[in-house]
């Protein structure tokens, strides 16, 4: 198992969605935070997109893993955001996963307090210089 999590980790930290999504069943639930549970395919995108855009990169550095009842996981980590302005916020995280008997992803779970991540990126925001379409309206 802890290949299968090093791999798919390494995936959603390079930020490749395609290779991600791969590894979800079609109806599978992507819960990020406090936000509205995502389910299949064209969501998940959604959700992995956006974040993408958000942030300049992302790493996770392992506390604990553990596999419960079979094939359940659940994973502790800190979370090594890096904002586009270069600013690092590290953000500790527990992550539920459940898989299907074909071995896809078909619920993940993120328990995480995103909060210093956003305050980091809206610091950034208001920091930044006007752009020319902003001077210009």
């Amino acid at each position: 198992m802890s290949d299968w999590i090093d791999s798919f980790y390494a995936d959603i930290d390079a930020q490749l969605t395609d290779r991600v999504l791969d590894r979800f069943a079609p109806d599978a639930e992507l819960v990020f935070g406090n936000n509205p549970p995502a389910i299949g395919h064209t969501a998940i995108r959604e959700v992995l997109d956006n974040l993408r855009q958000a942030i300049g990169g992302m790493r996770h550095e392992w506390c604990n893993r553990w596999t419960v009842d079979g094939g359940s996981l659940v994973l502790e980590a800190r979370v090594h955001y890096v904002t586009h302005g270069g600013t690092e916020v590290v953000v500790p995280c527990v992550t539920l996963i459940d898989r299907d008997a074909a071995g896809l992803v078909s619920s993940l779970r993120i328990l995480i307090d995103a909060a210093p991540l956003f305050a980091a990126l809206g610091t950034e925001a208001a920091a930044a210089p006007a752009t020319a379409s902003e001077v210009a309206g």
